[in-house]
């Protein structure tokens, strides 16, 4: 699932910042979301933009606007090669409504780095946050020893594929009528990011 969806989206990412703005813009709407609303709320963002319903919290909709109006720095951040993981993760970070897992699921899914430590994985690895939680505004220096805690913690819990993988596996079994099978959570990434991504 990894080797395949979350390979098609760094591949995209890295080939057009259009794909990039697409990733930021889905992670920005999975914040308390149920990942199988995704379709549907992408397919909303792409005709209305800010006025989507989707993004009537307005922690969202300041995010939304300012992925819009940065996300051609984000994409040069994101794929940089003179930046270390944790440098990306805290610039990530000064997108409002994004912080410690969330900017290591862009990070994931952008350059198959990081992972995602939602309330799920929170709940199924027994996770003490208070080494990876963020309280804004932040100093450089918090947000790195943050960032670094945070891609430490995702290496020692089986890193970003066992991660994207385990995750997957775990939402199918939780919203079986839904999905199908994990292939069909980890594959619903590519779409809805293709769709919001547009032509």
């Amino acid at each position: 699932m990894f080797n395949t969806d979350a390979k098609v989206i760094s591949e995209l990412s890295k080939s057009s910042p259009k794909y990039t703005l697409a990733t930021l813009i889905f992670t920005n709407g999975t914040i308390r979301t149920k990942l199988y609303r995704m379709m549907a709320d992408m397919t909303e963002v792409k005709k209305k933009g800010s006025k989507a319903t989707c993004l009537n919290n307005t922690s969202k909709n300041r995010a939304y606007k300012y992925i819009q109006k940065n996300y051609r720095y984000l994409h040069s951040v994101i794929h940089s090669d003179y930046m270390t993981t944790a440098e990306k993760m805290a610039d990530l970070m000064e997108i409002p409504n994004i912080g410690p897992a969330k900017a290591g699921f862009i990070l994931q899914m952008c350059i198959g780095e990081v992972g995602c430590i939602d309330c799920h994985n929170r709940n199924m690895f027994n996770i003490d946050i208070k080494d990876i939680t963020l309280s804004k505004p932040a100093k450089l220096a918090t947000k790195l020893k943050i960032s670094q805690n945070y891609i430490k913690l995702c290496e020692e819990l089986g890193g970003t594929e066992f991660l994207w993988d385990n995750w997957c596996e775990f939402i199918a079994g939780e919203y079986p009528t839904k999905f199908k099978d994990a292939q069909d959570v980890s594959k619903l990434h590519v779409d809805a990011i293709v769709s919001v991504a547009g032509k």
